[in-house]
């Protein structure tokens, strides 16, 4: 069966489907959620010793 998008697109190996995909955007996005928090603290920390 097709799949809407590409992240449903699935991998069998044996038993177990994988959604290679969705689990690598979901790993990018918590990647950039937590590099956009530390850039932002750091920006914050660096405003606070601006002379």
């Amino acid at each position: 069966m097709l799949r809407q998008t590409m992240e449903e697109s699935q991998v069998r190996v044996g038993k177990p489907v994988w959604l290679p995909f969705l689990r690598a955007r979901r790993y990018m996005q918590s990647r950039q959620s937590l590099l956009n928090c530390l850039l932002t603290q750091y920006f914050k920390e660096a405003e606070r010793h601006r002379p």
